[in-house]
């Protein structure tokens, strides 16, 4: 769980002479249920170093927030807790990069504005450094992303209202194209799951990328947040064309061969 500052990444075995607090302990609970959806208690007992009886409190607690369900002897990844595991691997994925990336796109909103954010983990990071503005309008089909803003006192937060994607924990098929029209976005911040400087912003669902340009052509300023990681993967769904996006912000490790790509292509574009 080190994308969420959690424990750092190393083996189970090298906690157990550690006194971990009752926090440390279910965060690693929850990392071992990532990896293989279902755990007994006297495993998870010798692997934290604490009684079965203190893993079984644990365990319960766990429950009450809905991230697991105990059965005979153990504990299995609950439906929630699914959404919630699959979610926090994603953000795994060059964390250090979409940081910088939701960084640099922050500075960009103006207070009084009104911004959509996608369901992305990079749009997500974006929502951390958002809390404390003043007089802001997010309209998201994110799940997290309007329940982390929930917690900001000048943020009005709208949620695109929809059919929920289980894989991404995000709304697609939102509101009706007449409503859409009526909408007035200043900042749309999108992001994706492959991109080329061919073909643009790609998702691997059609529903995705339609949701994705849908909200995108209400917005008078449309900007791309792409990590590395994404260039290169194509996939079946077009958000976006490359002549769309008024501005690409990508970390900096990307390759020079891809960089010229961009040039070529001729997308206005940011490294962080």
């Amino acid at each position: 769980m080190s994308e969420e500052d959690g424990l750092p990444g190393r083996p189970y075995e090298e906690f157990a002479t550690f006194n971990l607090t009752s926090e440390e302990r279910r965060e690693r609970i929850i990392q071992v249920l990532r990896e293989q959806d279902e755990v007994s208690v006297a495993e998870l007992s010798q692997r934290l170093g604490v009684s079965e009886v203190t893993t079984r409190k644990d365990l319960q607690q766990l429950e009450e927030q809905g991230y697991l369900t105990r059965v005979r002897g153990g504990a299995v990844v609950s439906g929630r807790g699914q959404l919630e595991l699959r979610f926090a691997a994603r953000q795994q994925v060059n964390l250090d990069e979409k940081r910088r990336i939701a960084s640099r796109a922050v500075h960009l909103i103006q207070p009084g504005a009104t911004v959509f954010l996608d369901g992305s983990t990079t749009a997500f990071q974006m929502t951390r450094l958002l809390r404390d503005m003043q007089n802001l309008t997010v309209i998201t089909t994110g799940l997290y992303a309007a329940l982390e803003l929930s917690f900001a006192p000048d943020v009005t937060t709208i949620v695109a209202g929809g059919i929920l994607r289980r894989r991404t924990s995000s709304l697609v098929d939102t509101l009706s194209p007449k409503l859409l029209r009526r909408l007035h976005v200043d900042i749309a911040f999108l992001s994706c799951r492959g991109f080329t400087a061919e073909s643009g912003m790609m998702e691997s669902d059609l529903r995705e990328a339609q949701t994705k340009r849908a909200m995108a052509e209400t917005a008078a300023r449309k900007i791309a947040l792409v990590d590395n990681a994404k260039f290169g993967d194509i996939f079946v769904a077009t958000s976006l064309l490359p002549e769309e996006i008024d501005l690409l912000i990508v970390d900096s490790s990307l390759p020079d061969s891809l960089r010229k790509s961009l040039e070529a292509a001729q997308i206005p574009t940011e490294y962080v």
